[in-house]
């Protein structure tokens, strides 16, 4: 059985570095330590962590609540905060995110472990469906994206994309055997208009539609007979991931 995996986004490393240790006596994997906004969406691709452990009160220009807006916009994750933050002007601009959970520092382990555990088993009792509302959706089913092409934006539908890949400052994208646009836009761009749930990482510079993938194993990825590398430390994520769409 797969552990749950969590990322931590907390900026005193040497609380993460303890909540880390806490998690991990208690089963679970913390697959990535962020002190910023800078790598979050990256690590949601590769890793597809349970859930979310997000500081409100980040240094430099980075703020839990803004995050948590862009991960609800554009990720189906369970987000809880903790915080020393529990002022009324704090707990209003909360109430705007419905968080999953609220942990004020200091904290216990067993109210880390408790809220943690409630709050993705409320998450994935209210998301069951979310997979197949999600696939019937306008946005999914209807939604494309467009894609210059020969002087012409060429409509392209979002569940005809096979795979995409960056390279450099290009990203390439596959709609079939012998359809391949270039784009010059590095790969976080295009992927700022795909929804998430879709798509996987599949080694450092490859992305797949789960929905497209024909036969895999640990190395290799077939999608359309392209035969597509698995990055070593990718494999389990996505058989993870593919449950997600297939249960």
């Amino acid at each position: 059985m797969m552990k749950k995996q969590v990322l931590i986004v907390e900026d005193n490393l040497d609380l993460a570095d303890n909540t880390k240790d806490l998690l991990e006596a208690e089963g679970y994997e913390v697959c990535a330590i962020l002190d910023s906004d800078e790598r979050i969406e990256d690590v949601l691709f590769e890793k597809s962590p349970s859930v979310i452990l997000l500081d409100i009160h980040l240094s430099g220009n980075s703020n839990g609540i803004d995050i948590a807006h862009n991960i609800r916009e554009r990720f189906s994750i369970p987000v809880v905060f903790f915080t020393s933050s529990s002022d009324k002007e704090t707990i209003e601009k909360v109430k705007e995110i419905s968080p999953d959970g609220y942990i004020i520092k200091p904290f216990t382990k067993d109210t880390l472990v408790t809220t943690l555990a409630l709050a993705m088993s409320n998450f994935e009792n209210k998301n069951t469906d979310r997979v197949s509302e999600l696939i019937f959706q306008d946005k999914v089913i209807k939604g494309s994206i467009y894609i210059r092409d020969k002087g012409y934006l060429k409509k392209v539908a979002i569940q005809e994309i096979d795979w995409i890949k960056a390279d450099g400052s290009y990203t390439h994208i596959s709609t079939g055997k012998n359809t391949v646009y270039t784009l010059r836009n590095v790969l976080k761009d295009v992927l700022n208009k795909l929804p998430s749930i879709l798509f996987c990482k599949v080694n450092k510079a490859y992305i797949v539609n789960l929905d497209k993938i024909d036969a895999l194993n640990s190395k290799e990825i077939i999608i359309n007979e392209q035969v597509i590398p698995v990055g070593r430390n990718y494999y389990q994520n996505i058989l993870s991931r593919l449950n997600q769409v297939t249960r």
